[in-house]
């Protein structure tokens, strides 16, 4: 996961995921799958862009990103220091984002 940008996509994220114009949001969600390929958050992301793809089904992304971030809350406490806190704040806040949907 280290050579992912969690920078960025934290501070993407604390803009709110509704600010974030849909080519970037799939551009973004790319990024991630491809260094997370075979996990359970990479099907995650998978899901995340069919959903995106689809109907929009507001209540199925919130599920979905609330899942992320769980999932991200749990592979911090597996990984230690710096990026241990990085994913520990990322997961933070894809929940908010996935309980901040209507």
């Amino acid at each position: 996961m280290e050579n992912i940008d969690l920078d960025t996509t934290i501070a993407t994220l604390k803009n709110g995921v509704t600010s974030l114009a849909p080519d970037a949001a799939f551009g973004m969600i790319d990024d991630w799958q491809q260094q997370l390929q075979g996990t359970e958050i990479g099907k995650l992301l998978e899901e995340l862009k069919a959903t995106l793809n689809g109907s929009s089904n507001r209540r199925a992304l919130a599920e979905i990103l609330s899942e992320l971030g769980a999932q991200t809350t749990s592979a911090a406490g597996n990984a230690s220091g710096d990026l241990a806190a990085k994913l520990a704040e990322l997961g933070s806040l894809l929940a908010q984002a996935g309980t901040s949907l209507p």
